[in-house]
């Protein structure tokens, strides 16, 4: 499996013939292109029936930064999400695991084959390194806040393909949302 990086350039593919500046009415005709082009194939986003019918239940939501849903996940069944991707340097993969916990967003493990990469590694006080078993490390405990409840970040291209893992379900974001600005955040009752 291949994996993305979130701070990638210029996005590839279909998308890369859009012009970078859109004004009046293109906007309105790319949004709606986005609405029914990107949510169709992200739309088998799975929800559980495990909550009671009627209750409202935590969920994953990403969205692009003009508003547009793009994923929704039910938390209920799994309160934990993974971003993973290549290290648009190195080329190396990387995931991040995210926790809904208590009415916050917390990154809890960080995976890498490599902790000498820029801007990998481990920041003293902030979790403990082990070796994974593969010949990689992973650090474990980090339990630090997403500032906001929001994460930010651009989708990778296909060089540095960006997949979310979320209970055995693979959604590959980089297919339809390279280069596009997302946030992602938790919607609870």
């Amino acid at each position: 499996m291949r994996f993305g990086h979130c701070r990638t350039g210029a996005p590839r593919g279909r998308w890369q013939r859009l012009p970078r500046v859109l004004s009046g009415w293109r906007i309105v005709v790319i949004q709606a292109l986005l609405a029914s082009a990107l949510t169709v194939p992200l739309s088998m986003a799975h929800t559980s029936s495990a909550a009671a019918p009627g209750a409202a239940t935590p969920e994953l939501v990403l969205s692009s930064s003009s508003g547009l849903e793009l994923l929704r996940l039910n938390l209920a069944i799994e309160a934990r999400w993974t971003l993973a991707w290549r290290h648009s340097v190195s080329g190396t993969p990387v995931s991040d695991t995210f926790e809904w916990r208590d009415g916050s967003i917390l990154l809890i493990e960080h995976r890498t084959q490599h902790l000498d990469i820029a801007g990998l590694g481990l920041t003293p006080g902030r979790g403990r390194v082990e070796e994974d078993g593969t010949g990689g490390f992973v650090v474990l405990g980090i339990d630090e806040p997403i500032y906001g409840n929001v994460h930010h970040l651009i989708i990778g291209s296909e060089r540095t393909e960006m997949v979310l893992l979320h209970h055995g379900h693979t959604y590959p974001l980089s297919d339809t949302l390279a280069g596009v600005r997302v946030r992602i955040e938790v919607s609870a009752p």
